[in-house]
């Protein structure tokens, strides 16, 4: 599936009813239900009421098993699927260590600790019938008739006038169109081969060496733009930090390093 919503049920942790799960899946998603042996029971509603569900169990019981075993799937899917987005529902805020590296990589990755959270609710209205509203009287429209000039003649409208009008309109437009630059689009590729070199032990010290160390990643022409849209999801993402001008880096990357 090239687009749409993955939900991944740690079954173990939140047990939601496979009616719910189809509910809020909506009409491009699909579920990855994890479950032990003491969800068995759980797994043969999946079974039965959730066609989209694919049931996987976990292969040994133990500490952290299925934690482990969904993030596994996890990662298999984005790097499979890695327009879609990814919703882990569990209450364990263990998962949320790799969400924040996979969001780091441009992936669309969150944790539910419910799915009521997801849905939308309705506003509340009255159940009294509105009336409706008052329509305003129209004007009716008149016809006005065409000015006559001194002979008596109807004056005739400029047509080659209003021809040239709208040709320069038209060309004013599409040279518009040609000027106006396309949206811009965070080139994946590279944003990944820099989030991988920043992770390392030898990194820019500064605000300007890494927006040099970025354009390398483009070549000799200047992309001040795309350097920019760079600089500025590193800080969006948290991988960068400026205060006073000065960078800095993640903490948990410094200490690994």
């Amino acid at each position: 599936m090239g687009t749409g919503v993955h939900l991944l049920v740690d079954l173990e942790n939140v047990q939601p009813s496979p009616l719910e799960v189809e509910a809020w899946l909506g009409e491009a998603g699909e579920a990855w239900v994890f479950y032990g042996p003491h969800q068995l029971k759980r797994k043969a509603a999946f079974e039965v009421d959730s066609p989209r569900s694919t049931l996987v169990p976990i292969a040994r019981p133990g500490a952290n098993s299925l934690d482990f075993h969904l993030v596994f799937y996890l990662g298999y899917l984005a790097a499979k699927h890695p327009d879609c987005r990814f919703v882990v529902l569990a209450k364990d805020t263990d998962y949320d260590p790799p969400i924040a590296h996979a969001n780091t990589l441009a992936f669309s990755v969150e944790r539910l600790p419910s799915l009521s959270i997801a849905v939308p609710t309705s506003p509340k209205t009255s159940t009294a019938p509105s009336k409706p509203a008052a329509t305003p009287p129209t004007k009716k429209r008149t016809a006005t008739p065409p000015k006559k000039t001194k002979t008596g003649s109807v004056k005739a409208a400029p047509v080659q006038e209003t021809k040239d009008k709208v040709l320069l309109e038209v060309q004013v437009a599409q040279k518009a169109a040609i000027k106006k630059p396309a949206t811009r689009k965070l080139p994946i590729a590279i944003y990944r081969d820099l989030v991988k070199d920043l992770s390392g032990p030898h990194r820019p010290g500064s605000l300007a060496a890494l927006q040099r160390h970025i354009q390398t990643k483009f070549g000799p022409t200047a992309v001040p733009e795309k350097v920019q849209m760079l600089v500025d999801r590193l800080l969006t993402v948290e991988v960068i930090f400026l205060k006073s001008g000065k960078l800095s880096y993640r903490s948990t990357w410094a200490q690994e390093t």
